[in-house]
């Protein structure tokens, strides 16, 4: 006795179904691949620290907190961004330096220095930072977070970058 087979023919209806499933998965792919690469990239890129001039030491004062100000261009993709920084610079000594990014460690506000009371100030929630640094009021969670630095062919080269805010250590953004 022979065994019969099953049919095993595709409806007509049925293989436009499939076909229009398969295109839609692939547009979807497609689309759906690089926008998530789109909205993600940003999170996951690590911004380098640059290194740059702050001034030559002697327009530093000792014992006195100046803001060096300092001009990077800032690439992204085929965008180019003149940005504009500055950071705190404390001279301690002929050779010594304590330099701050100017960011409060709570929220990011930009701290001031007030020269009378010899703290800085962040606007924005009431930090209150010593001029070594430490915290003596308000809600930020660490001290002023410090920058490394070296002077090179008589100028106060500087290593910016930025760090996580709101935690209490200190973690490169």
């Amino acid at each position: 006795m022979a065994q019969t087979q099953p049919n095993r023919e595709i409806s007509r209806k049925r293989f436009l179904q499939n076909t229009t499933k398969a295109i839609i998965a692939f547009i979807t792919t497609a689309i759906g691949i690089p926008v998530l690469g789109y909205v993600a990239a940003p999170g996951l890129k690590k911004k380098t620290p640059r290194t740059v001039s702050a001034g030559r030491p002697e327009d530093f004062p000792i014992g006195e907190a100046r803001a060096a100000e300092f001009t990077f261009v800032r690439r992204d993709g085929w965008v180019e961004q003149t940005v504009k920084e500055f950071v705190w610079v404390i001279r301690n000594s002929e050779q010594d330096f304590t330099v701050y990014n100017p960011h409060c460690t709570h929220l990011g506000c930009i701290v001031n220095w007030n020269p009378q009371q010899q703290k800085f100030f962040s606007p924005c929630h009431g930090g209150i930072f010593l001029k070594t640094g430490e915290v003596v009021g308000g809600p930020p969670p660490r001290p002023l977070d410090t920058l490394e630095y070296r002077i090179e062919d008589g100028k106060l080269m500087v290593l910016y970058q930025d760090f996580i805010l709101g935690i209490p250590g200190k973690t490169a953004a």
